[in-house]
């Protein structure tokens, strides 16, 4: 079960004060998964955060588009995630309808907590403060993946090139 000292060790809510987590913590929702379930599909549109608190997820992206393939045949793993290290994922589902980037399976069964967007709403109605500075952290974190991404488009593109030239 998740408590103020282990939500402050939540990259998502440093910052924030003891009375605000706590007024965050009715927000959280508890959810199960089994080994092998989908959390998330790639392009699917959802409204939540997701806070992996017991449980192993496999983060994988199709990198086969346009094509009769079986998914799993094109599936690529870019991260194990364990909830050692209280991740989360799922960020832009509390920003606006934008669909999910990435598939994130249970890689064995799961704990997990969900902020939706109408209760993230709601706790920002009372502790807009509290609100911002998770909207920096996200904007951070999501700003950290794109950086990422882009280092890794770069090394993929250089390999193509590489590829071609012989």
């Amino acid at each position: 079960m998740l408590d103020e000292k282990t939500l402050k060790r939540i990259r998502l809510f440093k910052d924030l004060q003891e009375e605000e987590l706590s007024a965050l913590l009715p927000h959280l929702q508890a959810v199960s998964f089994k080994r092998g379930e989908y959390i998330l599909r790639e392009e699917s549109f959802g409204d939540q955060i997701f806070i992996l608190s017991k449980g192993k997820v496999r983060v994988t992206k199709d990198l086969v588009k346009g094509f009769d393939e079986d998914i799993a045949s094109t599936e690529k793993v870019l991260a194990t995630l364990s909830a050692d290290y209280l991740p989360t994922f799922g960020e832009n589902g509390i920003l606006g309808h934008a669909a999910r980037n990435a598939n994130v399976i249970a890689a064995e069964d799961c704990l997990l907590h969900t902020l939706s967007k109408s209760d993230f709403d709601s706790f920002a109605r009372e502790h807009y403060p509290a609100a911002f500075r998770i909207m920096q952290n996200i904007a951070q974190i999501l700003a950290e993946r794109l950086n990422s991404t882009d280092e890794n488009l770069v090394k993929l593109a250089t390999a193509l090139y590489i590829a071609v030239q012989q």
